[in-house]
């Protein structure tokens, strides 16, 4: 009797379990249906008791029918392509967990971030002053061609980087900054074509972004704001050269030229006081940097006496509060 028992139970539960789901769908969907005044009633109706109007059942299973198609599979099982198709496929429940976990139908694991800018974002990279030494100037292709993948999902404190950097096409770029906070998205960099690498690598190298024609791109939205060592510019900027502030162009063979590779920002050069783009590989870029005839392997920038890992914009506005080589400094990096 047991095991008939047994055997009814398993046979039982998949049954009830999708008649659990299927119920809170349609309380969901009654929920969330927009009632207009009563205006009669029909005893063929679904009436609902708190609802001046009347649904019809077959306008609720019509409701659910759309959401099962739209939702096809399981995000959490590898049902999207990006973290941008996992909020598309979730838009009618509240996302719990901000920084969630999803399989892609590539089988790639990945972070999104649902909490800035409407959500949607696949994690790319993490750059940590954790004293890993990977982001340098040697390894600064990581951020372009070179697809190496390193750090863990479960320890985003620490410098990683996603394969989603190379495979997942994207048009806006987020960058969040830690212990401060402070975050800063950018749409349309690109068309939606490119990876994040790719992307990279069509600028062929370092750009002298004091030359007529070179520009950034706007900030969208976020809470960065570009102070005096920022030259109170917000603007992203890809392989910015070191302009040496007021000096004209981009001077090549000065001792602490400080070029940046990948996303950087623009800077005064921190104490110096001198805009624009002087320094950026150490104040505002995320680890590669090239620093003149002194140039030598290590994540940190070094020049003389200095030694300082920018974290994008926190070294120039001061938000490197943690204690360095801990982890507890760095920039996550979303794409959409």
């Amino acid at each position: 009797k047991n095991r008939n028992f047994h055997i009814m139970l398993r046979l039982l539960l998949p049954i009830l379990l999708s008649l659990h789901a299927l119920l809170l769908c349609a309380v969901y969907v009654v929920a969330n249906t927009e009632c207009p005044p009563r205006v009669g009633s029909n005893s063929s109706d679904l009436v609902l008791a708190d609802c001046h109007a009347t649904t019809t059942l077959s306008a609720l299973l019509g409701r659910i029918e759309a959401l099962e198609t739209q939702l096809a599979v399981s995000p959490l099982a590898g049902g999207v392509e990006s973290c941008q198709g996992f909020a598309n496929a979730w838009a009618y429940f509240q996302v719990v967990d901000p920084l969630p976990q999803i399989l892609l139908r590539s089988g790639l694991q990945v972070v999104c971030d649902m909490a800035h800018d409407g959500g949607g974002w696949t994690l790319i990279a993490v750059s940590s002053d954790d004293g890993q030494n990977t982001w340098t100037d040697a390894n600064r292709l990581y951020w372009s061609n070179d697809t190496t993948t390193f750090g863990s999902l479960a320890q985003l404190h620490r410098d990683f980087k996603s394969a989603a950097l190379h495979q997942l096409p994207f048009r806006d770029v987020l960058f969040v900054h830690a212990p401060s906070g402070v975050w800063a998205s950018y749409h349309n960099v690109s068309n939606g074509s490119l990876s994040f690498g790719a992307f990279v690598e069509s600028y062929g190298g370092f750009h002298c972004y004091k030359n007529a024609g070179e520009t950034g791109f706007n900030m969208t939205a976020g809470t960065l704001t570009g102070g005096a060592h920022l030259c109170f510019d917000t603007r992203l900027y890809i392989n910015a050269m070191d302009g040496e502030g007021s000096q004209a162009g981009c001077p090549r063979g000065v001792t602490g030229n400080n070029d940046a590779f990948g996303p950087s920002w623009n800077t005064d050069g921190g104490s110096q006081n001198d805009c624009p783009f002087n320094d950026p590989g150490i104040q505002t870029s995320l680890g590669p940097c090239t620093v003149g005839s002194t140039s030598g392997p290590g994540e940190y920038c070094t020049g003389g006496s200095l030694t300082i890992d920018g974290v994008g914009f926190g070294e120039a506005l001061g938000l490197n509060t943690a204690p360095r080589g801990t982890g507890g400094n760095n920039m996550r990096v979303y794409v959409r």
